[in-house]
């Protein structure tokens, strides 16, 4: 990732981080966690020999991927469409289980290594994660699955699923990474994607942090 690049997202994350350390001395009584952050799409992984002439029909097939999924799957600086914002709500059910719902915008410059004409990019996903620890772990690694609309220079439902880790701070702040793929069948118009969202996250009621069951089966922390 370019450095004036870099410098920006650090720069809103860090803006993030301070203006929901405020907004959590106003809501303390809420039970729901919300997330704050950037995105990146890239579309590389599936610009594959297989796939290319459906999803790519105005590139050439020499411009495309022709060493399989994984294939550079973390060249952010050449392949990721990185912007935002990324708005997340999550709310913890039970037996490790939270649903999530998502709200994201970027702009389209890049299809792989290819320059592109501008386009907005808009999704809205709801995912089921379940996480492998103890919710009251400070390190929560997760899976996630689910679906979703994405609005783009085409547009479609998708497939969603992947894998994601938070990381809390302390009682009320923490910071999430998340990434996976959002998948479009090839007879429908959106190009499958890999969708990466990096966020701040906030406890609304962090001095309850394990008490959102109402029979109190999880204890928060700090909770009686």
């Amino acid at each position: 990732m370019k450095l004036g690049l870099f410098k920006k997202v650090t720069l809103l994350l860090l803006f993030n981080m301070l203006l929901m350390s405020a907004l959590s001395a106003q809501d303390a009584n809420s039970k729901w966690v919300v997330g704050v952050g950037v995105n990146a799409v890239d579309y590389f992984p599936f610009m594959t020999p297989k796939n290319f002439k459906e999803n790519f029909p105005k590139l050439d097939v020499s411009q495309g991927n022709p060493d399989g999924f994984f294939n550079e799957i973390s060249n952010a600086e050449d392949h990721w469409n990185v912007g935002g914002p990324s708005i997340n709500v999550t709310r913890y059910w039970k037996n490790r289980i939270s649903l999530d719902v998502q709200f994201s915008m970027n702009k389209i410059k890049k299809l792989g290594d290819n320059v592109v004409e501008e386009t907005d990019y808009l999704g809205f996903d709801g995912n089921v994660q379940y996480c492998f620890v103890n919710p009251e772990n400070y390190f929560i690694p997760y899976v996630y699955a689910g679906g979703g609309y994405t609005f783009a220079d085409k547009s479609g439902g998708t497939v969603n699923a992947g894998v994601g880790g938070k990381y809390w701070f302390n009682d009320a702040i923490g910071f999430c990474a998340q990434g996976g793929v959002k998948y479009n069948s090839p007879d429908f118009s959106l190009i499958p994607h890999v969708f990466y969202t990096f966020s701040v996250v906030m406890k609304l009621d962090p001095h309850r942090r394990f008490m959102w069951n109402a029979r109190k089966r999880f204890n928060w922390r700090n909770g009686k």
